[in-house]
């Protein structure tokens, strides 16, 4: 074995020692408090509470506003990060509007027929902080899915399905900018 190749085999000895010490004093600062996991704001930490009123509707898609509303509502809740409360009593509000509810058509059979949708829905909210009066952060968020009622093969197979997958996975965006910021 040469010198050089000796080094090498001490500096990948290296890394792999020092990754072990990193990752058991990762898991040691971790599980220090294993029975929660959660992250704490990280954009205003003097915020604890959110209110969410219904969003207004700017699309055709009656009850979208609702959906999405209901959707943000439950990540919130879920989470914990946030309290939601009613406005009189919150430190922060997400305000805002569904913008954008479509269904194109995705995807043909061979004869030309619908196979395949996707339905896309987009919010413009506004997340501010009433403590100081100041916008933490605005922005268009969306949610999508497909969906296919020819194939019935485990995925969604109703538009019902995919616009509740779609205005939850717009929520879970909405929650990630609120809480953890970035």
């Amino acid at each position: 074995m040469t010198a050089r190749t000796a080094r090498e085999a001490l500096t990948v000895k290296a890394f792999f020692a020092t990754a072990l010490l990193l990752g058991a004093a990762l898991a040691l600062v971790g599980g220090a408090g294993c029975s929660h996991y959660g992250f704490s704001s990280a954009v205003k930490t003097h915020i604890s509470t959110v209110a969410v009123p219904v969003l207004l509707n700017e699309t055709l898609e009656y009850g979208a506003e609702q959906g999405v509303t209901d959707a943000i509502i439950a990540e919130f809740t879920e989470d914990n990060a946030l309290r939601v409360v009613r406005e009189e009593e919150a430190d922060s509000i997400l305000r805002g509007a569904v913008v954008l509810y479509e269904r194109p058509v995705i995807s043909y059979d061979a004869s030309g027929n619908p196979k395949e949708y996707r339905v896309r829905v987009v919010a413009r909210l506004s997340y501010e902080d009433l403590t100081k009066n100041e916008v933490v952060w605005e922005k268009e968020v969306e949610g999508w899915a497909v969906y296919s009622e020819v194939e019935k093969s485990g995925g969604l197979t109703t538009e019902e399905q995919a616009r509740e997958y779609a205005f939850r996975k717009l929520a879970q965006d909405v929650l990630s900018k609120s809480v953890q910021g970035w």
